[in-house]
């Protein structure tokens, strides 16, 4: 054979071991294709499934049938588990101090129905549904959680039965355990709530997808520990409001809303029988436990002998500050600051929603308005949601916490406010109802 002969073979082999080599790679790539395609129909079809699964477990949990059988779709490389203790959850209430009151409202398994398939997982947990793969998870359906108007609406659905696995397209069969078994209210556990707050605690293998529905669905501190895949939702009880001794402050405003949420406040003040406030220094100090702070100072002498108080104003954040005063703001018919006389006995009356406008005391006012009821609003609602009111009286010539010049057990003082019911929950509803799940 000549060379030329020898070349066009060699020439054909080569084509025949590429062309070989090139349906070897492309078989490969489309049975991966392939196989990747399956176990995301398969995922998905699980999604459905349980959705379904959901929507007919929810009628038995909620007491409106006997019993429900769903029929689950699968694929030969994944199965179904009753995992009756995957998860928990607790519900419990703290008062103003962070103490807890009582026993949990719940703390219990929440219970999961998983489908598996590979590193990708599909569950029914809580009354919603979930997908997790690798280390992310989010919400399919939402669980049975309702949150809106300051009403948290919680019938938890607990998955129980025993534990157990099944390949393939298995049957689902739901039938009540324990329902509508009531956790708050009770005959001891009552609405309206007032001060402290409402604590919701999961701990899942899906605490992102939980955490995600949290954020999305109110208006709470939501906190994650990732360590131990728990998710905290926190929502503030609203606080009470009403009158006081100025002996028994701080009083605790809480769930403040974001526009002028101060109705009322006011104070009248009577002076301690040694000092006629012939000596007076008197504060309301507005504190949100951080570094904002403002202040309503009242300090002078006794009006009822033709002395004048000054009123200054001050709100710092730990940088900056800013002041306001008004040394004439006391009058004996005044709308924000007014006092009467007992012969030279002066009660002081002061209205903090009031229009009595005070000065800035720098070269140009950070706000619009300097009206003192504005100034309140304004850096009340600032502070908050949460602000404690607290009074101190002391003399000028005394040292802190004296309450010399002012009486405070005789002293009284009044706040009414409104709450954003997005922040706040003054009505709880929280029922268990436990279904028992089988697979076949």
């Amino acid at each position: 054979m000549d060379a030329r002969g020898q070349s066009e073979t060699i020439g054909l082999v080569l084509l025949l071991a590429i062309t070989v080599a090139s349906v070897g790679v492309v078989v490969t790539v489309a049975g991966s294709a392939l196989d990747s395609a399956e176990h995301s129909s398969s995922v998905q079809r699980a999604e459905q499934s349980l959705s379904l699964f959901d929507a007919r477990g929810a009628l038995v949990a909620l007491g409106q049938t006997d019993g429900q059988t769903v029929s689950l779709s699968g694929s030969a490389g994944g199965s179904y588990d009753v995992r009756p203790d995957s998860g928990h959850i607790t519900v419990i209430r703290q008062d103003s101090d962070g103490d807890q009151v009582g026993d949990p409202i719940l703390d219990t398994s929440l219970g999961a129905i998983v489908y598996e398939n590979g590193d990708a997982e599909v569950a029914y947990q809580g009354g919603g549904v979930w997908r997790s793969q690798g280390a992310g998870s989010r919400m399919v359906s939402p669980p049975e959680f309702n949150y809106q108007d300051a009403t948290l609406t919680l019938p938890l659905v607990r998955v129980t039965g025993g534990e157990s696995s099944v390949s393939g397209r298995p049957t689902a069969r739901v039938t009540p355990n324990d329902v509508d078994v009531s956790k708050f209210p009770t005959e001891t556990l009552s609405n309206p709530l007032s001060n402290g707050t409402v604590i919701v605690t999961v701990q899942s293998d899906y605490y992102r997808g939980w955490a995600a529905f949290f954020e999305d669905r109110s208006t709470g501190n939501v906190t994650v520990d990732e360590a131990n895949q728990t998710v905290e939702l926190e929502l503030i009880a609203r606080g009470t409001g009403g009158g006081f001794s100025l002996q028994e402050t701080p009083v605790k405003l809480r769930g403040l809303g974001d526009d002028e949420p101060i109705d009322s406040l006011s104070f009248t003040l009577e002076p301690n029988k040694e000092s006629s406030f012939n000596d007076l220094d008197w504060s309301l100090v507005a504190d949100d436990g951080g570094s904002e702070r403002f202040e309503v100072n009242v300090a002078g002498a006794n009006p009822c002998k033709g002395k004048e108080s000054e009123v200054t104003l001050t709100y710092t954040n730990g940088g900056t500050t800013h002041e306001w005063r008004n040394d004439t703001a006391f009058t004996a018919d005044g709308s924000t600051y007014s006092y009467s006389c007992d012969g030279d006995t002066p009660t002081l009356h002061l209205d903090l929603t009031g229009p009595t406008n005070v000065t800035y005391q720098d070269a140009s006012s950070p706000l619009s308005n300097n009206s003192t009821g504005y100034l309140v609003n304004h850096y009340l609602s600032e502070l908050g949601p949460n602000v404690d009111l607290e009074t101190e009286s002391k003399g000028n010539n005394n040292a802190p916490g004296n309450s010399e010049s002012v009486d405070l057990d005789a002293s009284t003082g009044n706040v009414e406010y409104s709450s954003s019911s997005s922040r706040v929950v003054t009505f709880l509803h929280v029922t268990e109802n436990a279904i028992n799940v089988t697979l076949s």
